[in-house]
């Protein structure tokens, strides 16, 4: 236990092992659902790459503000967890957009309307902890 603890402590410590952890977490996760069938489908899968980019850097920014927030306690860093995981939604969205378009719907609202709303959101929350005074 104390093993596997220390390993994770020195996974988050350096950064550059860390981004590549995240960078090979959200390839793998997006692999067999969405990246193989839209392997030869030309530009589309460019797009979808974008977005998986997108959805490591999310991962990346939230475990790195999760461990700094475990570590300091500040409100600032975990409105910015906050945010950066609401990234991690909105990026989910597009990507489910993206792949299976026109298939998803709550109601009134496109997959495209949600992810601008998690985008704003995100936004907000982010710059409510950045001018936050604590």
């Amino acid at each position: 236990m104390v093993w596997c603890l220390s390993t994770f402590e020195n996974l988050v410590e350096r950064k550059g092992n860390l981004f590549i952890l995240s960078i090979f977490a959200a390839i793998g996760i997006m692999l067999l659902p969405v990246i193989l069938p839209n392997l030869f489908h030309g530009f589309h899968i460019a797009h979808i790459s974008l977005h998986i980019a997108g959805l490591a850097l999310a991962i990346f920014l939230t475990v790195s503000t999760l461990y700094a927030y475990v570590k300091i306690r500040t409100k600032r860093l975990a409105t910015a967890a906050l945010a950066f995981s609401m990234f991690i939604c909105a990026e989910v969205v597009s990507i489910i957009d993206v792949t299976w378009p026109f298939t998803f719907y709550l109601d009134a609202l496109s997959l495209r309307e949600i992810n601008h709303l998690l985008l704003i959101g995100m936004l907000g929350i982010f710059s409510l902890g950045v001018f936050r005074r604590d």
